[in-house]
């Protein structure tokens, strides 16, 4: 028989029936920056469960753009596309819990075509988690970048748009404000809290140059990162490296790496987080984004504010990014102000204004943005 164990909209996890450890697992690999609902799980008499999670945005994007100067209006789903998780848990055995993770992932935009890219696979990977800790195996979130890029004000929203007529995922804070972590297949290892800190370290599959095949990639990936938690704040620090080596030596072999620290402060509903990342080698936003064997610097940091009361959330950010790439005249700046109202524990109302700004003034713009997240 399988039991049908829905529980209540609620982020209390005591209510499930699957293990604790289990409930844990099933947020790590859902991976994204958003609030994570208690999952509907089913049971079957052989111990077995399988659980469902995930979460539905819809953003109405208006912009006013300069450079070229274009208004535009879109609905899309925002920096997070619409996701559904499938948790699949063995019967916990030897005091290993075994889990699979699978999440399918959809970006809103026009047409009904046969091959959708926007309609995609972001995690597919095992988990085995005991008392020494969490193994992940297959494609998942990565390590660098986190937790700084659960902002608040693009973990739930929309925040750097691409242009006018981009109508799927926007960047969040990528790239003016931290550096993104991707999805990407890896063997991970999360450490156990010990009185508040924790770390992580995986190898992960190599990001590669676009249209370089003299380029090669002997190493994997290298990410870790360390975290201190406790009621009131948290401290991160996390870091990555990665070769990237010339077959013929038409390049000088170099290395991708960065490194980042950040955290965050609660006080009653005023929280205050802070992240500052610098990188070589890859610019400002993500892995193998160009042939860079002069290791050219890049940086990305943000500071973010907000204040909870009630079922309402106030906040607004600001950061930048600088590369040093070419002539270096390559700063951003992204300014977000917004407002969360939870109108029931599963629906999110939002609305979002920005501005974003360039150093030679290309692409700058004007956004104002409402929406809703249905969490389940």
């Amino acid at each position: 028989m399988i039991e049908n164990n829905n529980v209540p909209t609620t982020s209390d996890t005591s209510s499930f029936r699957k293990a604790p450890l289990a409930a844990v697992l099933s947020l790590l690999a859902l991976g994204v920056a958003t609030p994570v609902m208690a999952e509907t799980t089913f049971e079957a008499d052989n111990g077995w469960k399988v659980g469902f999670n995930g979460h539905i945005p819809v953003f109405a994007v208006v912009g006013d753009y300069d450079d070229p100067k274009e208004d535009s209006f879109n609905i899309t789903t925002g920096f997070n596309p619409a996701t559904l998780q499938t948790n699949i848990y063995a019967p916990m055995q030897n005091g290993i819990q075994v889990s699979g993770h699978f999440q399918m992932n959809a970006n809103i935009i026009t047409g009904d075509g046969d091959t959708d890219p926007d309609f995609r696979s972001r995690v597919a990977e095992i988990a085995v988690a005991g008392n020494f800790g969490t193994v992940n195996i297959g494609k998942g979130f990565g390590i660098y970048g986190t937790p700084a890029i659960d902002d608040n004000g693009s973990g739930l929203g929309v925040g750097l748009i691409g242009g006018p007529d981009v109508d799927s995922a926007t960047a969040g804070r990528i790239g003016n404000g931290y550096f993104y972590a991707d999805f990407t297949p890896r063997v991970m290892y999360t450490s156990n809290s010990f009185g508040g800190l924790q770390f992580k370290v995986g190898v992960f599959s190599p990001r590669k140059l676009s249209g370089n095949g003299d380029a090669e990639y002997s190493l994997p990936r290298f990410e870790g990162n360390i975290v201190y938690s406790s009621d009131m704040f948290s401290l991160w620090s996390s870091a990555f490296t990665q070769d990237v080596d010339s077959k013929t030596g038409t390049f000088d072999d170099y290395t991708m790496s960065g490194v980042d620290f950040g955290g965050s402060v609660s006080l009653g509903g005023l929280g205050v987080r802070a992240n500052y990342a610098m990188t070589s080698g890859t610019g400002n936003a993500i892995y193998a984004a160009r042939l860079d064997p002069n290791e050219e610097d890049a940086s990305q940091w943000y500071v973010e504010t907000t204040y909870d009361f009630g079922r309402t959330t106030l906040g607004a950010s600001y950061g930048e990014g600088e590369d040093d790439i070419g002539t270096g005249d390559n700063d951003t700046d992204l300014t977000m102000i917004f407002a969360r109202y939870k109108a029931t524990d599963a629906l999110t109302l939002m609305a979002e204004v920005q501005q974003y700004g360039t150093q030679s003034g290309a692409g700058e713009y004007n956004a104002f943005i409402v929406g809703s997240q249905l969490t389940f």
